[in-house]
């Protein structure tokens, strides 16, 4: 864990490191949006993790649609799907840090922020779980293993809400931050 903090703290550094991170999350993002809209032209559906509110009944009725060229769709829509969320979960924490060592700097500099931030990646982690468990329902239909299935709705729901409070979180530092930042420049021209 040490590492990752590490590593939130270096990017939150350097403003190009960042500008890079957001680019390849934006990357990603649009490579699985592409790999979606194909699966629905072969399947008629979405990947199951762009679908919003899904079931394990919807679940069953899509992977009848599912052909080898399905398969094969999705597994590279899971490829790019492990290295999204661990991104994602970096970008917010570096952001984190990066509102915190400027709205307080005396505490950053504390340290005790360090061992909450691993947090910000149990969304990562949820996510990760999803797409194993769905990788694992795709490669082995039929017939449907409704207790894996069940791991995935379950994970892809619980990420959704680590996630959410992970970037609301880190833009509520960043806005602090930024509005501190600010206070201070204009204080000091005004002095």
């Amino acid at each position: 864990m040490a590492t990752l903090t590490r590593l939130a703290d270096a990017l939150s550094r350097r403003w190009w490191a960042m500008a890079l991170l957001a680019a390849i999350i934006v990357l990603m993002m649009r490579r699985l949006m592409a790999l979606s809209a194909k699966l629905k032209t072969v399947t008629g559906y979405e990947a199951f993790d762009m679908q919003p509110s899904l079931g394990i009944g919807d679940m069953a009725v899509q992977l009848k649609h599912y052909t080898p060229e399905a398969v094969r769709l999705y597994s590279a829509f899971s490829s790019t799907d492990f290295l999204f969320p661990f991104a994602s979960a970096l970008f917010w924490a570096a952001l984190l840090v990066w509102g915190l060592r400027r709205a307080r700097p005396a505490h950053y500099a504390a340290g005790g922020w360090q061992r909450h931030l691993p947090w910000l990646f149990v969304g990562c982690a949820f996510d990760w779980i999803e797409n194993v468990a769905n990788a694992w329902v795709v490669g082995r239909f039929p017939p449907l293993h409704t207790g894996v299935a069940s791991l995935a709705l379950l994970a892809k729901y619980a990420k959704v809400t680590a996630v959410s409070a992970a970037a609301v979180l880190a833009l509520a530092f960043a806005l602090w931050g930024a509005a501190t930042s600010i206070v201070r420049y204009l204080r000091r021209r005004v002095s």
